[in-house]
């Protein structure tokens, strides 16, 4: 029901002039929920518009904007236990009703200048709250495209695929950023590796990089996730060539 009723994606699209794709048909009911929480998120996105263009330098002008959810990206940093988080403000605290989100909603804020990111709910409560990523402070960004098989009960025996793009990128201020987009996040910004002039020097790739042997080792999610298959099959299985293997096969 989240996925269906969540507008976030398509308000924040709206705002750029993105055509969006069109939703599965729903019953009046959820219609109805969409519509409401997507008249808030208009209003609050605004707001929050306003306080993102107190944050930018004289000159500054914002791009464009991409959005992020947990129903579309990853969660793994905004959802569970790392999603709660408790409103301050009486306006987060209608926005948390009306959304019926914590930490789920990230905007990905493009200059002419900069990246600015933050979550959207701790961005209303506090214009504090964000990080800046500098174009010229980052040499390289992974942006690696991906697919997985989508089980679809309509394509029987047709195997189905969702892309998506493996993201990340270490700023030489020591800045990590790492995350999941889907195939619209990285053709925006693919896009805007093209038009913004201050992205052309970025170099773009499909593995990790690091400034440091030591930040490749323990800022690298990809590269923990395979230890750790391979620290648990030793430790499961005293199998060190399977791990070997499995190694070598990428996991």
């Amino acid at each position: 029901m989240a996925i269906l009723t969540n507008p976030f994606i398509d308000v924040v699209n709206s705002l750029n002039g993105l055509p969006t794709r069109p939703l599965p048909r729903e019953s009046d009911t959820l219609a109805e929920i969409r519509r409401q929480r997507e008249v808030a998120l208009f209003i609050t996105m605004h707001q929050v518009l306003d306080q993102v263009n107190q944050l930018l330098a004289p000159g500054e002008q914002i791009i464009n904007l991409l959005p992020m959810t947990n129903e579309a990206n990853s969660g793994y940093a905004t959802d569970g236990v790392f999603g709660m988080y408790a409103p301050q403000s009486e306006t987060t605290k209608d926005y948390r009703d009306a959304q019926s989100s914590l930490r789920g909603n990230r905007l990905m804020v493009f200059t002419d200048r900069r990246i600015i990111f933050f979550i959207v709910i701790e961005f209303i409560d506090d214009p504090k709250q964000y990080f800046s990523y500098e174009y010229s402070k980052i040499k390289y960004v992974k942006l690696a495209a991906k697919r997985v098989r989508a089980e679809d009960p309509k394509h029987l025996g047709k195997p189905q695929y969702y892309g998506y793009y493996s993201f990340d990128f270490e700023t030489t201020d020591k800045h990590v950023f790492t995350e999941f987009l889907t195939q619209e996040n990285g053709e925006l910004f693919k896009r805007n590796l093209l038009t913004i002039p201050g992205m052309k020097d970025i170099q773009i790739g499909d593995k990790v990089k690091r400034f440091t042997v030591f930040d490749q080792m323990f800022s690298n999610a990809s590269l923990s996730y395979k230890i750790a298959v391979i620290v648990a099959t030793i430790l499961v299985g005293g199998n060190l060539l399977g791990a070997f293997i499995n190694w070598l096969l990428g996991l």
